[in-house]
């Protein structure tokens, strides 16, 4: 019988990531949306940049977690990556409505409290932001595992839509990249991330690539294995995956919750159709 080309077999391993990433349990009141073209075109590329398919006798570990970076972009200088972090963190990629809805943000933490990893804060951010006018929404994506070097996860965020152009809102954006033993180069580009980040997805796109090469870097270099969380992979499907979102005040009950006849009001909730 031929034998199947790796080639091939990783191009199919990468579909079926985005096949797997697709299906999500349903939520009450929430809208979901597929992945477009450009979004899958990334989750393939991360995918087949992040996780190699064992070739006959090679050693493909070694090559994956090994000198990739080295070999891929030595051409940029930590210096030139500070400053390509730098100009999508910054002014330069600013406009009026970043510069609103940041404002809005800092109000709203101000308002809510700022504990951005405290349970239910980022529905709370939400419902802050609709009240203040916003197409705001909790977004929630999910993904599955591949194979044995491979993690399912979940993630949420909040996003704004404004005039046709969607917006990722993070409190302490940085908090995702953070890593054990970082150098002091990684730790500079920590640095630059403000405590608020509004922008939007191919920007966000850029600033996890340059991330998670950087991390990848700086964990290679004190002799740390490199994570399937902290993979390329990984972190592209947190904001880049299938999700679903919601505009609800209040998150869905549990089925043992109603079948016990839970006492307490829910706020309306509201279904909005995404793409």
């Amino acid at each position: 019988m031929a034998k199947i080309p790796v080639r091939f077999k990783r191009l199919a391993a990468a579909f079926d990531e985005v096949a797997r990433v697709r299906p999500c349990d349903s939520w009450e009141s929430e809208s979901s949306t597929e992945l477009s073209d450009t979004d899958l075109s990334d989750l393939v590329n991360s995918f087949l940049e992040e996780e190699r398919v064992e070739d006959e006798g090679g050693d493909v570990e070694r090559e994956t977690d090994g000198d990739l970076i080295g070999r891929r972009e030595s051409y940029c200088s930590d210096s030139e990556t500070k400053e390509a972090l730098r100009s999508l963190l910054g002014d330069e990629a600013s406009d009026d409505a970043v510069e609103k809805i940041r404002a809005e943000t800092e109000l709203a933490c101000r308002h809510i409290g700022s504990g951005s990893s405290s349970k239910g804060f980022k529905r709370r951010l939400m419902n802050r932001l609709r009240e203040r006018g916003f197409d705001a929404g909790l977004c929630k994506s999910r993904w599955g595992k591949t194979n044995k070097r491979s993690i399912p996860g979940d993630y949420e965020y909040v996003d704004i839509n404004i005039a046709g152009t969607r917006y990722v809102v993070e409190v302490f954006l940085a908090g995702e990249f953070e890593i054990a033993r970082a150098t002091k180069d990684y730790i500079s580009l920590l640095e630059e991330f403000p405590p608020i980040f509004v922008g939007k997805q191919e920007e966000l796109k850029q600033i996890v690539r340059i991330m998670s090469r950087a991390m990848k870097g700086s964990m290679k270099s004190v002799d740390m294995h490199v994570p399937p969380w902290r993979r390329n992979g990984y972190m592209q499907a947190k904001w880049f995956g299938s999700y679903k979102r919601t505009t609800s005040a209040a998150p869905p009950r549990k089925e043992s919750e109603r079948s016990a006849g839970f006492a307490g009001e829910r706020l309306p909730e509201m279904i909005l159709l995404v793409g």
